[in-house]
């Protein structure tokens, strides 16, 4: 599960657990946490049916803080933007938009303080899979002012590579012929709307499974889930994917198609 998932009351212990003898910061991931939920809650905004908060998260570290978090801040970004979404659904808050977060380093901040810093970002329909690539690649977002859509950054100096496509097709269920194209990024699998793949099926759990691309390879991962995952009939825990394997979530059958 992520790093962040059901943390209440148990936030402390479950992180510290995780990052014991790896993590040398003064500046703990928990408490960054925990600020930016404090930052969600003091810039609440009523209106008439619901409250807003914000959906944009700045982050400033001391550079030394911000170097021992270096190797993995990626997998923390997601993990906190994961984070944020589920507490605005537990405490019904509304985000304009899905939460972004950036970490950056400022010579001004004092070492193992922090300062957080929250905004409301332009309410455009979001493309969750470009987000999170470009928060990987470190690359800027930009906004297409008349489609009102993210486009990616392109690179033009060197030869676009044609690139190997992986779906995931429902064959079987409530969803059946919908596909769902997989990016290189880890992708949570449930009934929940935060998440990356949502299934309308009820014997899914919230957050049932995720995907995670490993060099160019797919591992799926249960995530505890009530009614467990299956790959070609057998129930896993975790599990490399081949091309054509048949998965089942709850009574929602694909396929997992890879195509050149």
């Amino acid at each position: 599960m992520g790093l962040f998932s059901g943390l209440e009351g148990n936030l402390e212990k479950y992180i510290e657990g995780f990052f014991k003898g790896k993590f040398k910061s003064r500046v703990q991931p928990v408490e960054v946490a925990k600020n930016l939920y404090r930052e969600m809650q003091k810039n609440r905004r009523v209106s008439v049916n619901k409250t807003y908060v914000p959906n944009e998260y700045k982050v400033l570290l001391h550079p030394e803080d911000w170097e021992s978090i270096d190797s993995f801040h990626r997998l923390l970004i997601l993990e906190l933007q994961d984070y944020l979404s589920q507490k605005a659904q537990e405490k019904e808050l509304t985000l304009v938009a899905s939460p972004v977060v950036k970490l950056e380093k400022n010579d001004d901040i004092k070492p193992g303080e922090m300062l957080v810093k929250g905004d409301f970002g332009e309410a455009v329909p979001v493309n969750r899979e470009l987000i999170r690539q470009q928060q990987k690649n470190n690359e800027p977002e930009e906004t297409d002012k008349k489609t009102m859509m993210y486009q990616p950054v392109k690179d033009d100096s060197s030869p676009e590579k044609p690139k190997t496509s992986y779906r995931l097709l429902v064959e079987k269920g409530r969803d059946a012929g919908k596909e769902f194209p997989l990016g290189y990024y880890r992708m949570v699998v449930g009934r929940r709307e935060t998440c990356d793949i949502v299934l309308a099926d009820p014997s899914i759990s919230r957050r049932h499974a995720q995907l995670d691309n490993q060099n160019n390879q797919y591992v799926l991962t249960d995530l505890q889930s009530t009614n467990g995952t299956y790959v070609n009939g057998e129930k896993i825990s975790k599990k490399m994917l081949e091309p054509g394997d048949s998965i089942t979530f709850g009574t929602t059958e694909c396929v997992f198609k890879v195509e050149q």
